[in-house]
């Protein structure tokens, strides 16, 4: 398996050895057409539940969240950036202290991811399967799938870096008022899951209620079906200093990775 960054000529990384990593809220307003996505990190879906289901009463509190809350243990889940939920039809049947049952229900969910560097890859079986994918491009480089985990752990080093060169020049990359301290980049490397924007779950159906909230608790991992052909691989950034998750002040940044040069195929 391999990795593909379909770029222009100029561009290509054994070439000009830097790698740009942009925001969600870019590619929301970048300009070329092939890779723009106005809803980047953010969706709406419609949630049916199909005949009896059963729920974590967690999952239950977010998907139903201000208008009904349960007690129970772990309650109270967190997940990054915004969720509204908008309840059209309930009917609680049953459960205990850690589920909830319901019977055609549905609901509506609009989640937006916070705001963080991303950076977009292909992932194919040949080198030919990334011919065509973003038309516009004149060329493109790979890596093989193997090399993801020590590519996010390099590229993490090279942002955390930049962000403390940065504030030490004056070239922000985040608020310049907000401390440093105990700087780290945490990095989260996968395919992009292609949800549509109906969802229906049943007690027969394989995709959970459960699958549905991991898939959707990070946004910046989902995208709509219209482009299931980029097969994209995402690596996405998020910058902590303490317990403080810092929000990029810029668009874009560009790293100098002349060091995996070498990596390159």
């Amino acid at each position: 398996m391999l990795l593909a960054k379909n770029c222009f000529t100029k561009d290509n990384l054994k070439t000009r050895k830097t790698i740009k990593l942009g925001t969600l809220y870019e590619y929301r307003k970048i300009e070329s057409a092939q890779i723009v996505d106005k809803g980047e990190g953010k969706y709406s879906f419609l949630l049916k539940f199909d005949g009896v289901v059963e729920i974590e009463r967690r999952w239950f509190n977010l998907i139903f969240q201000g208008l009904i809350k349960l007690g129970g243990v772990d309650c109270h889940p967190r997940i990054p950036g915004s969720m509204i939920g908008v309840i059209h039809n309930l009917e609680m049947v049953g459960g205990n202290e850690q589920v909830v049952k319901v019977r055609n229900s549905s609901a509506s969910i609009h989640r937006e991811s916070l705001n963080g560097f991303i950076f977009c890859m292909s992932q194919v079986r040949k080198l030919r399967d990334a011919v065509g994918i973003f038309p516009d491009y004149d060329d493109c480089w790979y890596m093989t799938a193997t090399k993801a985990h020590r590519l996010g752990i390099a590229l993490s080093e090279l942002l955390r870096d930049r962000i403390t060169s940065g504030r030490h020049s004056g070239n922000h990359i985040v608020d310049p008022h907000i401390s440093l301290e105990n700087l780290s980049i945490l990095c989260r490397h996968e395919p992009v899951s292609y949800l549509g924007r109906k969802i229906h779950i049943s007690d027969t159906s394989v995709f959970t209620a459960d699958h549905f909230m991991r898939k959707i608790s990070d946004m910046a991992f989902v995208k709509p079906p219209s482009f299931l052909a980029e097969k994209e691989y995402r690596f996405s950034f998020t910058i902590v200093a303490g317990d403080r998750i810092l929000i990029p002040t810029v668009d874009n940044v560009i790293l100098n990775v002349e060091q995996l040069v070498d990596w390159v195929l």
